[in-house]
């Protein structure tokens, strides 16, 4: 993931669209007789930033997506931003959400919005100052126990190879459905379109594979993190609809290959539609990582 931003998360590939970030310092002015005036230093600025997002239908819901922006900017809360290096810039409340809707379909459904969300720092009280998500004040008591609680990183180590292995497969698929597009423009030369076949055969065995690996490592959360039962069963349903277009594209030739590719390309939507149920979830997940609460 590219960063969290409370507990929404922002996935490089499929979401962000830009950054910028504004930074200064105030100086107040004194007039001088018969010279220039002089400048003195009053104080820094609030950092101030600007998020461009595109969402779409081929991997989030973006009427929901959007939402959820629009929900944490009502709370009036202020929300840590965390890059998914680790780097923490500070606690930032959300002022502004502007959102454009690129596309429709003829009943009104949004398929792809374009926003920008705008962030202003919040200091809070200069003599308690917010902390970081990662810091934990200690608990009273909490010593007398802790060798009776086993360690935690085998429990991390699950959640980050089930989202990091998910995020993998939804993002080979997106360059897969593109890599079907294409192909499917080429029916009317099936011979080129076979060309095709094998760099299509490829995306889908990357894509079985990292599910392949999520699924497990879901399964073995499920007694600590319910909600992890849900993401296996989705991850397995994905798979399935995976498995069944490389069956459709198996023995493929240039007599069916126009109604392969249809296949093909039915099945990869129904598993970008297994993905939007699985992205609240693995926002969740994945902002536990980040904020070390695993």
């Amino acid at each position: 993931m590219f960063a969290v931003l409370g507990d929404i998360e922002f996935e490089l590939i499929t979401y962000w669209d830009g950054f910028e970030a504004t930074f200064g310092v105030d100086y107040a002015e004194h007039a001088r007789i018969e010279g220039k005036p002089g400048l003195q230093f009053v104080g820094d600025r609030l950092d101030e930033i600007q998020i461009s997002l595109v969402f779409h239908q081929h991997y989030c819901v973006p009427d929901v997506e959007l939402a959820r922006v629009r929900t944490a900017m009502k709370a009036h809360q202020a929300l840590a931003l965390v890059f998914g290096n680790g780097d923490y810039r500070g606690w930032f409340v959300i002022t502004d959400v502007t959102a454009t809707s690129e596309q429709t379909d003829s009943t009104g459904n949004v398929l792809a919005v374009s926003a920008t969300v705008s962030l202003r720092e919040y200091t809070g009280d200069p003599k308690n100052p917010l902390q970081p998500p990662a810091i934990r004040r200690q608990v009273p008591g909490a010593g007398a126990i802790s060798g009776a609680v086993p360690s935690p990183s085998g429990v991390a180590q699950f959640v980050r190879n089930g989202v990091n292995y998910a995020k993998q497969a939804q993002s080979v698929l997106q360059t897969t459905i593109s890599a079907v597009r294409v192909a499917q423009k080429m029916k009317g030369n099936p011979v080129v379109a076979l060309t095709r076949v094998p760099g299509l055969m490829s995306g889908l065995g990357n894509i079985s594979g990292a599910l392949g690996k999520s699924v497990p490592a879901f399964n073995a959360l499920s007694e600590s993190m319910p909600d992890a039962i849900s993401l296996a069963r989705t991850a397995s349903e994905a798979a399935t609809y995976v498995q069944q277009a490389q069956s459709a594209l198996s023995g493929v030739d240039k007599r069916n290959i126009a109604g392969a590719l249809d296949t093909v390309s039915g099945q990869l939507n129904a598993t970008g539609t297994a993905f939007n149920r699985m992205s609240p979830g693995l926002s969740a997940m994945a902002a536990r990582i980040l904020t070390r609460s695993v």
